[in-house]
């Protein structure tokens, strides 16, 4: 692989993570007003309605972005611009066709599907979501054409407006609508968590006029390539255009696959709604704290995981067309490489987020909710998910953008089984109650991330860098743990103000990873390349040896 190309695929993959992180960072920056605003039991009727908004959002077209960039990236990489550009039209119509039909059946069934779940409170929650079925769907496709077209900055800018625009208007709404209940005696509770689910519609809307806008005057030079690319195409009689009928099998086949092992997942996740409440009810535990604890899970542990996700999402979303291109082209070199380089940056960077929150959960549980404390030991038996997720997020995009989509759903489907089995013994026992959810979870992604990471290596014949990509980082984080959690300890002791004992010492094992990393020579060029101003520090770190 040659260094241009390597960084290239790095560069996208930054980009995209590092604002990816930021969108996941304000979007669990404002639950914390509106966790104070309606409590544990308000995140249960939240968390509720967007569990079966994102499954129904799965089906629909969160497979979408992922399948048009590898279809757009095959035609790209070979200069057949136009039958790229034939795939997005095609693709725009059918998600909008699909988001219009979801949209309106979710709003009519909204009451049948919470009650279902035992969960009525959510219904104008879930109601709320509805039009955001439809809007993501159609961004979901100028999304994936631009990252086929091998660029991730039109998803960026249009996920950090739309994240914005969601966490000021939840807020915002979620007052007003509270309020509103307040003044005419509705229950409160659910009324605030419509006004947070609202936000999110006003979020898509803002994102969806951000690429659109983009693309619009990008329009110029699309059309423009697409023109050339036909003209050559006739000029060498090889000029062919793919039929309609066709090119929709070919775009659903695509995203079919996408969506499976992701759908998989949302179901594991709805099946959670239905079973944690009803296990810990056979427990022992009151219905009251049934919801307080899922609350927990769904509006602490969940949403805080879900940040260091969006690195490996972001990572995998660059990688399926980067591999997929070099897959059509024949580059077996470069997609070994461009396997690896997935793989390392995206546990380099997820390895020492999942210890840092084994050592200080409950510290940083307590510093972001301090009115609703509790949730923050849940770390404890659930941190090694992060890695996992990262592993199986990152192995899946690889996978399907080598044709090998079935391997994701089988392992996607062989994780759930364990984690609904496992939370189904572990949570009725009355001493491991909430934590058999997390631990169930882990396993999930455990399994997942294992038969992907098995068949994708021998796949591809690709030697995995074990010690670069998990022994030196497990090392440096095992360390890091430590140094934060004494570092911790002394600063709260010292001072007794928990605030900054936990911001310090967060910030002490973000340079301890750092120093014990370059100490045992575990950081190399291409990861220097995911943080700001890479090129530059990794020429410095290079002239004094350090990686």
């Amino acid at each position: 692989m040659s260094e241009h190309k390597g960084n290239s695929f790095v560069r996208q993959a930054a980009i995209l993570a590092a604002t990816g992180i930021f969108a996941r960072l304000l979007g669990f920056l404002y639950r914390l007003p509106l966790t104070h605003l309606i409590g544990d039991e308000g995140n249960a009727v939240y968390s509720v309605g967007f569990v079966v908004y994102t499954f129904l959002l799965v089906l629909s077209s969160a497979g979408l972005p992922a399948a048009i960039a590898k279809l757009v990236a095959e035609r790209a990489a070979i200069g057949h611009h136009d039958a790229a550009h034939r795939v997005f039209r095609v693709a725009l119509g059918l998600a909008a066709v699909v988001g219009v039909l979801v949209s309106v059946a979710v709003f009519l069934l909204s009451g049948q599907i919470v009650a279902f779940l035992n969960m009525p409170e959510a219904q104008l929650a879930l109601q709320m979501l509805t039009p955001t079925i439809f809007i993501v769907a159609v961004m979901s496709v100028l999304r994936g054409y631009f990252q086929g077209m091998a660029t991730t900055v039109p998803t960026a800018l249009s996920q950090l407006v739309e994240q914005i625009f969601n966490a000021v208007f939840s807020i915002i709404l979620a007052h007003s609508l509270w309020n509103f209940a307040l003044e005419q005696g509705y229950a409160e509770v659910n009324f605030g968590a419509a006004g947070g689910t609202l936000g999110s519609t006003v979020g898509a809307v803002a994102g969806f006029m951000v690429i659109a806008g983009i693309y619009f005057f990008a329009s110029k030079g699309i059309l423009q390539k697409v023109r050339n690319a036909t003209a050559a195409r006739k000029h060498q009689g090889k000029f062919s255009t793919e039929k309609t009928g066709r090119l929709v099998r070919t775009i659903l086949r695509t995203s079919f696959v996408m969506i499976a092992g992701t759908a998989v997942f949302s179901i594991a996740a709805i099946i959670d709604v239905w079973m944690i409440p009803g296990r810990l009810l056979a427990a022992g535990f009151d219905e009251q704290t049934t919801r307080e604890l899922y609350g927990q899970v769904a509006g602490k542990f969940n949403t805080l995981t879900n940040v260091p996700a969006a690195i490996s999402s972001s990572i995998a979303i660059a990688a399926v067309p980067a591999i997929a291109a070099a897959r059509k082209l024949g580059k077996r070199q470069d997609v070994q490489d461009k396997l690896n380089t997935a793989l390392r940056v995206g546990m380099l960077l997820t390895i020492p987020i999942a210890f840092g929150l084994a050592a200080l959960g409950p510290q940083i549980i307590a510093l972001l909710f301090p009115a609703h404390p509790d949730g923050g030991t849940l770390f404890y038996a659930g941190f090694l998910s992060v890695i996992f997720l990262a592993a199986s997020q990152i192995s899946t995009g690889a996978l399907q953008a080598l044709n090998r989509g079935r391997v994701p759903v089988f392992s996607a489907i062989c994780g759930a089984l364990v984690k609904v089995l496992a939370g189904f013994v572990l949570i009725s026992i009355p001493s491991i109650n909430i934590y058999g959810a997390v631990i169930g979870t882990t396993l999930c992604f455990l399994v997942s991330a294992f038969i992907n990471c098995a068949f994708l290596f021998k796949h591809t014949a690709t030697k995995p860098d074990i010690v670069g990509m998990l022994i030196k980082p497990s090392l440096a984080s095992l360390a890091m743990g430590l140094g934060a959690f004494g570092f911790y300890h002394l600063l709260y002791v010292a001072l007794g103000n928990l605030p900054f004992a936990t911001i310090a010492a967060i910030f002490i094992g973000m340079g301890l990873y750092v120093a014990f990393m370059l100490m045992i020579r575990g950081l190399n060029e291409h990861d220097i390349m995911f943080l700001p101003g890479g090129k530059r520090l990794s020429a410095k770190l290079k002239s004094k040896g350090l990686i």
